[in-house]
């Protein structure tokens, strides 16, 4: 049984690298050991010490419980909040980085993303949209010290992260994906917008304002986005776009923010928990349920993309005069 676990612990790790001599090069270094021992640790010829199961482990996301037990009842998560605490903005991009490079090393891979709010990584279009998500999570989620009785401003956030949610969303905007959008998509970030401002921590009220406004640019882009049918930058060329986005919309289906990384070689379900955080699933009966289920929602949902024109200008409509009607209340409660 142990030499099976072995043989699916490294079988895990090597569809996770375009190249086995690649894997063998971080196991080296993970392990502080020559690869000639990698090797035959590979092909069975040593046994992995229980400290060496540990480290890989934890460096590959890897469920030994998933691998010893057999239970079709049980389903196993890793938490990214046990594994990383969040002390600064820094902290969670690196966590986001650090899944967005190991997904873009995976072969034709692809994301299917179902959300109840704007994808995080979109926010990414947007600094000023990031940063009050941030500070928003760091209030009420992280409970950063630091910025416990600092009002909100643009100022907040640092070069360094600033670059990290640059670099975020070139990543993502580099993978495939399949994505399931509703009209509450925008909901949840413009009452954040009103209760910051009704409670006064806002260094300047007109911010408000300003995030409405950074509001519809996305929606605006978003638009070209889904009629093109390509991910591009605010400043790209949409003509010289190739990476393919599909986007669906479904009113009848009420879900979690649900990932589900697709790879010939690798699935992986993520979702969240206590928001922005999330739960972590390479469990291949639920990769498998998850993509059986995006399936069957897709199917019953509304094309908003390429040639989907009706349905893609009722939905972003309809968003735009969510976020205009916000806009309306903010500046009456800023003339009160």
């Amino acid at each position: 049984m142990a030499q099976n676990i072995q043989n699916q612990i490294f079988e895990l790790i090597l569809n996770r690298f375009p190249k086995k001599s690649d894997a063998v090069e971080e196991l080296s270094q993970l392990f502080s050991i020559g690869k000639d021992a990698i090797y035959r640790r590979m092909r069975g010829e040593s046994v992995l010490t229980p400290d060496e199961l540990q480290k890989l482990a934890v460096k590959f996301n890897i469920s030994l419980d998933a691998l010893a037990f057999e239970n079709k009842n049980s389903v196993f998560f890793t938490f990214n909040s046990f594994s990383q605490k969040i002390n600064s903005f820094e902290d969670y991009l690196s966590g986001i980085l650090q899944s967005l490079d190991m997904t873009l090393r995976l072969p034709n891979v692809k994301i299917l993303y179902a959300s109840s709010e704007i994808p995080v990584f979109y926010y990414c279009y947007f600094p000023e949209l990031m940063t009050f998500k941030l500070y928003v999570w760091a209030k009420t989620i992280w409970s950063l010290g630091y910025l416990e009785n600092r009002p909100f401003n643009f100022e907040i956030i640092n070069p360094q992260a600033r670059q990290m949610i640059e670099d975020a969303l070139k990543k993502y905007n580099a993978l495939p994906s399949v994505e399931l959008w509703s009209l509450n998509i925008m909901d949840n970030t413009l009452n954040q917008i009103e209760y910051v401002l009704s409670s006064g921590t806002f260094e300047n009220g007109n911010d408000a304002l300003k995030l409405c406004d950074k509001l519809l640019d996305l929606a605006r882009h978003m638009r070209l986005i889904a009629e093109t049918g390509k991910k591009f930058g605010l400043k790209s060329n949409p003509q010289d776009a190739t990476v393919p986005f599909e986007l669906y919309h479904n009113e009848m289906v009420y879900t979690n923010n649900t990932i589900l990384v697709k790879s010939p070689s690798y699935n992986a379900v993520f979702t969240t928990f206590e928001n922005p955080n999330f739960l972590t699933s390479t469990d291949p009966r639920l990769c498998e349920h998850t993509d059986k289920w995006f399936t069957k929602v897709v199917h019953k949902s509304a094309l908003i993309t390429s040639t989907g024109e009706k349905n893609r200008n009722m939905f972003f409509n309809r968003l735009e005069k969510k976020v205009l009607s916000t806009r309306q209340r903010i500046e009456m409660l800023m003339t009160e």
